[in-house]
């Protein structure tokens, strides 16, 4: 797939030197409520979220996609992070003549925010124009064309999108993402999808048990855990010629494979003497270090962002709890105290926080904790919660859930406010992918 992006809007200099010019005088004159730019503060924990309004997008020709489903796309990004009220305007008060927005309609109405669209349709290309106006200060804060098969148009609306985030929160959003988990059935095989559900694809097809994916850091391969060979051995699956490559098929257990930030290292569980540690080899394979050699069974381990710890699992105190692992060496030390079952972490890609799972009044649930053991909170309450994995950005979690009455992939936002289902099959075992997908 290819997609062009163009950006075809540019501000005027003088005017804005022209207004910078007058701003002492004309607000001496006219003392009116100042409109900021706009902008969402994701650390303010009392944070309001943005009212934004989407309007379907125009269209001079017809095709087999319409205005209002591109327009649903934007609207269900911006929703599950949990950051915007989206605010339904029908576009005959929205916008005015030339399809420029109403903003005295829009202000009325409380919009701080506004996406408009039009695209057009050639044979199976699909270009698309996306704008993102700020209504207080009655200007266009950003407008992108794409161009690209028709197939590819939510591609393009998450492309958009991921910028409309980076535009107001400074960090690229994760919408053009993927996850790979494990199918629910007999033989758990792997698939993959977008993060919303869509476009789902099944990556193995060996008939086997196949356990733990984990994506590399440049989006071309998953590390997963496989009985191919009848032992828990660590394979590679190439995406590009979907091939397999073993990494570490030593006797016993080789689980839990997870890839160093810059994808030079692996992290993973290995017997020694029958008991679970926690090693560290390269690609090849080659062992580098054992970085637990405690009492306890260690499993799942995590890197942190910056690769200088692993937080991993280990019952050496008795049941299992999350510790951390410095890996140029040190003690371990324990994370966990609340639960006297906790499992699963997953390292926040912004470093402040730890995702894992925890067992509260008989049932799993997910959790986070700050890295230095503090602002322990529970996530997910209806039926039992597991294995939860990071976005790339850090705004949202992937999870599995039995709530529905069968295992599935879910999404929600850091606080655990939105909480909706994405596997279109079902699934458990979400690995979100460290980048957005090309």
């Amino acid at each position: 797939m290819k997609i062009i992006n163009t950006s075809k809007y540019c501000r005027s200099t003088v005017l804005a030197m022209l207004l910078w010019a007058l701003a002492p005088a004309l607000l001496a004159l006219c003392p009116i409520t100042a409109y900021a730019k706009l902008l969402i503060d994701v650390d303010n924990p009392n944070l309001t979220k943005m009212p934004v309004a989407v309007v379907d997008f125009v269209s001079e020709s017809g095709g087999p996609v319409s205005g209002k489903d591109l327009a649903a796309i934007v609207k269900n990004d911006l929703f599950i992070t949990g950051m915007f009220q989206i605010v339904e305007c029908p576009a005959s008060s929205a916008l005015a003549s030339g399809l420029e927005p109403n903003f005295d309609y829009l202000a009325q109405a409380g919009v701080q925010a506004i996406i408009t669209g039009t695209f057009q349709v050639q044979g199976d290309q699909l270009t698309v124009e996306a704008r993102l106006y700020d209504v207080g200060l009655r200007k266009l804060e950003m407008g992108k064309r794409y161009t690209a098969r028709v197939a590819d148009h939510r591609k393009m609306i998450h492309l958009f999108d991921d910028r409309v985030l980076e535009k107001l929160t400074g960090v690229q959003g994760c919408f053009s993402s993927k996850i790979a988990f494990v199918g629910d059935s007999q033989t758990r095989e792997l698939y993959s999808m977008d993060y919303d559900g869509h476009n789902l694809q099944q990556l193995t097809r060996n008939g086997t048990i196949n356990l733990s994916p984990d994506w590399a850091p440049d989006g071309n391969s998953i590390l997963f855990t496989s009985y191919l060979n009848r032992n828990p051995d660590l394979w590679s699956l190439n995406l590009s010629n979907m091939k397999v490559m073993p990494i570490s098929t030593r006797s016993g257990l080789n689980a839990s494979g997870r890839f160093s930030p810059d994808g030079n290292f692996i992290a993973l569980s290995m017997s020694v003497k029958s008991i679970p540690k926690i090693f560290i080899i390269n690609t090849q394979g080659n062992i580098l270090k054992q970085l637990t050699n405690g009492l306890g069974n260690d499993i799942s381990p995590s890197w942190s962002p910056d690769s200088m710890a692993i937080a991993h699992v280990s019952d050496q105190a008795g049941a299992p709890q999350i510790y951390v692992s410095p890996v140029n060496g040190g003690d371990p030390r324990r994370l966990t105290f609340t639960s006297n079952y906790n499992t699963d972490p997953d390292w926040s890609p912004r470093g402040d926080m730890i995702a894992f799972t925890a067992r509260i009044d008989g049932r799993f649930q997910v959790c986070v904790i700050r890295v230095d053991g503090s602002d322990f909170k529970v996530l997910t309450t209806q039926g039992s919660n597991q294995e939860p994995s990071w976005s790339p950005d850090g705004r949202l979690i992937a999870f599995t859930s039995n709530r529905d009455g069968a295992k599935r992939i879910y999404i929600m936002d850091a606080k655990g406010s939105i909480q909706i289902p994405v596997s279109p099959v079902t699934g458990k075992s979400p690995a979100w992918s460290r980048n957005n997908a090309r």
